[in-house]
């Protein structure tokens, strides 16, 4: 079949009756959510909107992982005392719903030490393992993933008095995972933890990265090593540094860890780092076609989750606000609502490097297609441009496409 589609800059799901050869499904890691629509697709919380019935709206928009930061100093207030009690009801109405929740385990604390950010000193360091472990085991068998600071490579969440993606802040960061991962592994040996959590995908940040694994991060006992893909404007560009990464982790030893995008929007103000350019007065409905990509890139890439940032909040990243739903809150429910149950078997070929058409099967074996086109790496949305494209599949088929607001868009097939 040759299927001519009008390749918009938009988000196609066409019900393309096919009989494609399928390869077997790679084998699942322990702990992380399945491979299909919508498990690993998630959204950021924080301490506002960490509530039971925001987590009803998460759920029933289709998300099915929130991140959020647990505090140290909220859980351990007088010293070798953990209390949960600012995270319990949802991290257990979380369960109910089904939702698995990624902790991002943050912040110092002035019982152990008073340093100007990160954790520095071996009391520090053992205080944190201890809090660490005592969250492990509180939330065993509860469906959370643990995350080992929030961007440790920059100064905004390390410590301010030193310098962005130093071998100086590797070597701290790397110290603290050394006592923490076994920690929490020894409190429970099921857990998942990862480490890295490493801000903008660029030549300092990955200088960064590999100092972290000469010092023996990957050795740790961590199971995943999780990314901000920050610092390029389109999701495509995310390829780059998701190759980079996994290079690295092959050189040092752990070829098969798992990588997880644990944080990374596209913002409506100019002013943001997750901004891509483009007119103003078109950036709601960019911001849509770059969320859906994004979920769609990082699956190309064999990146595990995906976590949307943010859910609320006043940076430019929210899909909701006091108003309603935004347009990037429609395109994430179009995409759950077409794509459940549906796996990733991979990209066709158009002949048209920015042209990007993925392949989805579900498990009674029906098929759908996901096709955009980009802009070229660097530039703004609006430089993409509309085509045709031909798509060689052998047989004969029939199309229906919606685009990322849900509304038919125009589509042709033609069965040869």
């Amino acid at each position: 079949m040759t299927t001519q589609l009008m390749m918009a800059w938009t988000f196609l799901v066409s019900g393309v009756v096919l009989t494609v050869a399928i390869g077997a499904a790679p084998a699942k890691a322990a702990s992380l959510p399945d491979a299909a629509v919508p498990d690993f697709v998630g959204v950021q919380l924080k301490t506002d909107n960490f509530k039971i019935e925001t987590l009803d709206k998460v759920h029933a928009a289709g998300f099915r992982i929130v991140r959020r930061g647990m505090y140290w100093t909220s859980v351990e207030k007088e010293k070798g005392v953990y209390t949960f009690t600012d995270y319990d009801p949802q991290i257990q109405h979380a369960r109910k719903l089904g939702i698995t929740v990624i902790a991002c385990l943050f912040s110092g604390n002035k019982l152990y030490e008073d340093s100007p950010g990160g954790v520095l000193t071996e009391a520090g360091r053992k205080g944190f393992a201890a809090f660490a472990a005592a969250a492990a085991e509180h939330y065993k068998g509860q469906n959370v993933l643990f995350e080992i600071w929030n961007e440790p490579n920059v100064r905004t969440f390390w410590r301010k008095n030193g310098t962005h993606n130093s071998d100086e802040f590797a070597n701290e960061y790397t110290a603290l995972v050394k006592e923490v991962a076994p920690a929490m592994l020894k409190a429970d040996p099921d857990c998942f933890v990862m480490a890295g959590s490493v801000s903008n995908y660029w030549q300092p940040s990955y200088n960064w990265t590999e100092a972290c694994f000469k010092e023996g991060i990957l050795k740790s006992g961590i199971r995943g090593w999780s990314v901000h893909p920050y610092g390029v404007k389109t999701p495509e560009e995310f390829a780059i540094g998701h190759k980079i990464t996994r290079d690295l982790l092959k050189r040092y030893g752990a070829p098969d860890m798992p990588m997880l995008n644990t944080e990374r929007g596209f913002s409506l103000k100019e002013t943001a780092e997750g901004w891509s350019g483009g007119s103003m007065d078109r950036a709601s409905e960019f911001q849509a076609w770059n969320l859906v990509r994004q979920y769609m890139m990082d699956q190309l890439h064999g990146v595990r989750l995906t976590i949307w940032y943010e859910w609320g909040g006043n940076e430019g990243f929210a899909l909701t606000n006091a108003q309603g739903a935004l347009p990037a809150f429609d395109a994430a429910k179009v995409m759950i609502d077409q794509l459940t149950g549906y796996k990733l078997v991979g990209r066709i070929d158009s002949g048209y490097e920015q042209d990007y058409v993925l392949l989805w099967q579900n498990s009674q074996g029906q098929k759908k297609l996901v096709v955009w086109t980009a802009p070229p790496a660097g530039d703004s949305p609006d430089k993409a441009f509309a085509h045709q494209a031909q798509i060689g599949m052998g047989v004969a088929g029939s199309v229906e496409a919606v685009d990322v607001q849900g509304k038919e868009t125009a589509v042709t097939a033609q069965g040869q």
